[in-house]
């Protein structure tokens, strides 16, 4: 329980003239000018207006070393849990092990170099959910570390420890081990639903009938193909069978680059476009779960063949076409269904 005691007689002051806290105190000064706040615990998200807080005092770079120097040097009351404590023990313990990374790297990877660590959201860069994606990127660290227990030994589990807590702890586990790793967050769009049409034994029956794929493996790429396409199917049969992996879902696709540069595709839906419409390979072997593909490479979703019409004697040269053409909206507005259609059309 907590416990307040006296150690001098001298009476608590009250808290005045002390500067309001702002964001850009923490920046480095060559950096103060020119930056964009995109998220934070603080209860003002707008950085030019951070100081309008009166209860955010900034006391220096180091808020627990020097809220004690203030309450002893201006004589106020102080207060400290167990997760500052144990916060700042993290802090200069991060400093160490970054100072020291080469001498302790056996001690945490098995590894030289820097391995890169991906985890995965929703949202965009304002609205994701930081915590969770750094709680997630706490899991993928012990994964790839020797000691996976070093994870719990960092992260905060006190009786006070709130979800700010466990968030600025698991930046901590992430810094200490900085040196080992390249962190990235991958947002992506959300999903809302999905239907599958269709009975158990048809999505089986799709599984079944790609094995016959790999007897037309020439130069490699049908093996390389398989390797991706069926696990993919092999969830769309669970998924008939109700056993519903939304994170996997979720990750149907992602979209990367933009701007004046390319744009790219990834996601398990990738594996429906391996082949370019001249059947040049599109796979990239170097993607870690997926093939990743740039817009520009996606091939069309249907097929064309020459037919010629005798009709009647009089011979007609046309051209059919046959394949996804286009997407159908629902009835209620909210849902789209890619449709199959076909198309006859005499070449003048």
């Amino acid at each position: 329980m907590p416990i307040t005691f006296q150690v001098t007689n001298t009476p608590a002051n009250e808290v005045s003239n002390l500067p309001a806290f702002s964001l850009k105190q923490i920046l480095p000064k060559k950096q103060t000018s020119n930056y964009e706040l995109i998220a934070s615990s603080l209860p003002k998200v707008d950085p030019r207006d951070q100081g309008s807080d009166t209860d955010l005092l900034f006391v220096g770079s180091n808020a627990f070393v020097l809220s004690a120097l203030k309450c002893y040097s201006l004589h106020h009351h102080l207060v400290i849990r167990p997760d500052d404590v144990w916060i700042s023990i993290c802090t200069q313990f991060s400093n160490y092990v970054n100072a020291h990374a080469e001498e302790l790297r056996e001690m945490f990877v098995a590894f030289e170099g820097k391995k890169e660590l991906i985890v995965y959201g929703s949202g965009n860069l304002y609205s994701a959910d930081y915590e969770s994606l750094c709680q997630d990127m706490t899991m993928q660290i012990s994964k790839n570390i020797k000691d996976s227990s070093i994870r719990d030994w960092i992260m905060n589990d006190f009786s006070t420890t709130t979800a700010l807590d466990r968030m600025v702890s698991a930046v901590m586990l992430m810094s200490t081990t900085k040196s080992y790793f390249d962190y990235k967050f991958h947002l992506l769009c959300n999903l809302p639903s999905v239907t599958l049409l269709g009975e158990v034994e048809d999505w089986v029956k799709v599984r079944e009938r790609a094995n016959k794929l790999l007897e037309f493996n020439v130069d490699g790429c049908i093996m390389g193909w398989s390797q991706k396409l069926f696990p993919v199917l092999d969830k769309l049969v669970e998924t008939s069978k109700g056993n519903i992996d939304c994170d996997w879902w979720n990750r149907i696709v992602n979209r990367h680059g933009g701007g004046s540069g390319p744009r790219y595709i990834s996601g398990w839906i990738t594996v429906f476009n391996v082949f370019s419409e001249n059947g040049k390979w599109l796979g990239n072997e170097e993607s870690d779960e997926w093939y990743v593909i740039d817009d520009n490479d996606v091939a069309r979703g249907y097929v064309n063949v020459p037919v010629t019409i005798n009709d009647n004697g009089t011979e007609h040269k046309t051209e059919l076409f046959a394949g996804h053409f286009c997407c159908q909206k629902g009835k209620d507005n909210k849902t789209i269904q890619p449709r199959v259609d076909w198309a006859l059309f005499e070449l003048k």
